[in-house]
């Protein structure tokens, strides 16, 4: 019989993997037998930890100690037994994904960093952030963990939740089950890349399904419609992933059907689309949202790598349409900026276009949806080319 090999318990790690090991972790804790336990976990963001509310609330009520990380400004309402405690914007551990259970007789932990990129191939790009971390079923391994976090910690813990952390630490003084602990973590590495390949699976065949159907696709250029974009970006928080955005606005597509026809309206958008698509790494994603918007989301991109993609954007847009058929040139804005807000701050991007518009040029958007104004990592770039008059 084949066996395929189970994913790595440690190195580069999907989000999707971390939550099944994640919720595995959790669920050992919950089956505890009565003995002194300790639960910490980081989340991150408040976000996350609300989808876990309720498991974490049945923790508390089991263990003598549950500890949860997050960033914040105020203390959050937590449910009662949990111990918050607030992490600096800055510091290590607000890029910490962890889940550490620990009893005299059982740990297991789950403890991974941030990188700050996704994976190429995702049908969510929150599903498809990627960590580098380990996780496993062995009480060594937790204990350490423990220690780890109450140090980093440090006077950030509640005296009562310290106490607790120690009175556990201290009950841990039998030899671990080193064979029970390695076989029951082969099961589990078995079960979960079962798991996660099947959901891969259906993921991928779900978007090439609703590709080939024209689901969430403009029916024009083919490049995901305004709906799509928030169902791609899934509950990702703020402050967390960094995305590259490109606005582009082509204001000469505002009655090119009339003025030109049909078919040089629909030739002209497929070409605009076909620049963006050159522009597209396999994790970004290009979108159209509105008779004159385009977008296109680069996760994990550099600024000047941003920026030289706006430039080319504007350049190509402006410049290549009218070499090729129908011979039609346009004038293409671009506005670019690197951001971790959610909702994505477009309006900021349309006032930036707005404010750089060359003379004569309409300023109104022609926009589907408003999203309210949020700051923003950094000030957009705006790129202006000039218009190319259509060839004769």
């Amino acid at each position: 019989m084949a066996h395929n090999d189970p994913p790595p318990r440690s190195g580069v790690l999907t989000k999707r993997a971390l939550v099944l090991a994640s919720h595995a972790v959790e669920r050992a804790a919950l089956a505890s037998g009565g003995q002194d336990m300790l639960v910490i976990a980081m989340f991150q963001r408040l976000p996350y930890f609300e989808r876990e509310r309720r498991v974490y609330t049945e923790l508390a009520a089991l263990a003598s100690c549950t500890v949860v990380g997050l960033v914040d400004r105020v203390r959050p309402d937590l449910p009662h037994g949990v111990a918050p405690v607030l992490l600096r914007e800055g510091e290590e551990l607000a890029r910490e994904w962890s889940v550490v259970v620990l009893s005299p007789t059982f740990g297991a932990a789950v403890v991974a960093h941030d990188l700050e990129r996704v994976e190429a191939r995702a049908s969510s790009l929150e599903s498809a952030r990627l960590f580098e971390g380990r996780w496993g079923l062995r009480r060594d391994e937790a204990y350490a963990e423990a220690v780890r976090l109450r140090d980093a910690l440090g006077d950030r813990l509640p005296p009562s939740a310290r106490a607790g952390l120690d009175r556990v630490l201290r009950s841990v003084v039998e030899d671990p089950a080193s064979e029970v602990e390695l076989r029951t973590e082969a099961i589990v590495r078995h079960l979960l890349s079962q798991l996660e390949r099947t959901r891969t699976n259906y993921l991928d065949l779900r978007e090439k399904v609703d590709a080939d159907r024209g689901f969430g696709r403009d029916p024009w250029t083919g490049l995901h419609s305004s709906g799509t974009l928030a169902p791609w970006l899934g509950l990702s928080a703020p402050d967390t992933l960094p995305l590259g955005l490109a606005l582009v606005r082509v204001h000469d597509l505002v009655g090119m059907e009339a003025q030109r026809g049909a078919r040089t309206a629909m030739h002209t958008e497929n070409n605009i689309a076909d620049v963006l698509r050159r522009e597209q790494r396999r994790q970004d994603r290009a979108f159209r949202l509105s008779k004159t918007e385009f977008l296109l989301v680069q996760p994990g991109v550099s600024e000047p790598a941003l920026t030289a993609t706006g430039r080319r954007l504007a350049d190509r847009i402006g410049t290549a349409l009218a070499d090729s058929y129908p011979f039609v040139g346009v004038t293409a804005e671009v506005a670019t900026v690197i951001s971790t807000s959610r909702p994505l701050p477009l309006d900021r991007l349309r006032e930036s276009l707005t404010e750089n518009a060359p003379p004569g040029q309409p300023t109104a958007a022609d926009v589907l949806g408003q999203t309210a104004p949020i700051p923003i990592v950094r000030e957009p770039n705006t790129l202006v080319e000039a218009a190319v008059e259509p060839r004769a």
